[in-house]
């Protein structure tokens, strides 16, 4: 072999050695971490004879696994219907009521499930029973405690909702009504050993339940490790005439940062421009933001505020269109 051919083996082999003390580097170094971002979340609407028990669970996120019992009789805005309760969402569709809790709650739920007691029953029963304040308790005996009991019905949900997660284990077929019954068999399989607790509300005048927004604030981004960030108001309009259509508004308002407090029909149906009004020109970057939220739309200075948000949105034809 001559010496060219001698050094041109030699380099090959080096590089060759090279390569392979690489790949063993590779593969012996630990994987760097994912980074986890908010807690996925999907609102669990439980249908009972005595009315729904709704809850927002997360999970697969930075924080770790955990639900929020709403009561029933918190008042909220329904976008696209105007003022309710939680129990009158809950009566709602999946994703509207998703939607009224996203909004009462300011971050966005993107997932839904409605169960049956009977598809509830069932899941309990699969796992053997459930242990709730120390007492065995059948699929039978759950529906019925949820159903019947004396106490405030959030008050028996909350402890009854974290036996569950503890010991269920969720299928697709167990959650047929839902947007997606195999990410929410997932994400409720992921909240296994997930903590509970109640939203903080007062009883108001009119026997509804009222939640601070600083206290809600506070609540989400502990339960689900969003971001800690204010939450501003927005006066939603109808003058397109569509039907639903201040649910879609909010549908692009609530991921970026906004409540909608108020949604009502405009003065007319005639508008074919969507307007976003702010107070001042000093507002006016408010308005812009609104605006590139939803795609469509001028932004108006016409003061003053209405005492109730900074920006009110009346909604045209163009938007969606």
């Amino acid at each position: 072999m001559t010496r060219g051919r001698l050094s041109l083996v030699a380099v090959l082999a080096v590089t060759a050695a090279a390569v392979l003390a690489v790949r063993i580097a590779r593969s012996e170094a630990p994987e760097e971490p994912a980074a986890a971002g908010p807690s996925e979340l999907t609102l669990v609407v439980l249908h009972t004879e005595s009315g729904p028990l709704t809850a927002v669970v997360g999970a697969g996120g930075s924080a770790a696994p955990a639900g929020l019992v709403v009561p029933a009789r918190v008042d909220l805005t329904i976008p696209g219907q105007g003022d309710g309760t939680m129990g009158d969402a809950a009566a709602l569709p999946g994703r509207q009521a998703a939607t009224a809790a996203a909004n009462l709650l300011g971050v966005w739920i993107p997932h839904h499930v409605t169960l049956g007691g009977a598809e509830l029953a069932a899941v309990v029963d699969r796992a053997g029973g459930i242990d709730v304040g120390g007492t065995r308790l059948s699929g039978a005996d759950v529906v019925a405690s949820v159903s019947s009991s004396e106490e405030p019905s959030e008050a028996v949900w909350e402890p009854t909702l974290e036996a569950i997660l503890a010991a269920a284990t969720w299928e697709p077929k167990d959650v047929r009504d839902a947007d997606s019954p195999t990410a929410v068999a997932e994400l409720l399989n992921a909240a296994r050993d997930a903590s509970v607790e109640v939203l903080p509300a007062e009883e108001v005048p009119g026997g509804i339940l009222r939640a601070d927004p600083q206290a809600i604030r506070a609540v989400v981004a502990q339960a689900f490790g969003v971001a800690d960030r204010e939450v501003l108001p927005a006066i939603v309009l109808n003058g397109s005439g569509e039907p639903g259509i201040g649910e879609r508004v909010a549908e692009r308002l609530i991921p970026g940062g906004f409540r909608v407090v108020v949604s009502e029909n405009a003065s007319s149906f005639d508008h074919d421009t969507t307007l976003v009004v702010v107070p001042s020109e000093e507002q006016r970057p408010l308005g812009e933001r609104v605006r590139d939220l939803l795609g469509v739309g001028e932004v108006q200075v016409a003061g003053p505020a209405s005492g109730l948000a900074d920006v009110t949105i009346v909604v045209g034809k163009d938007f969606g269109a």
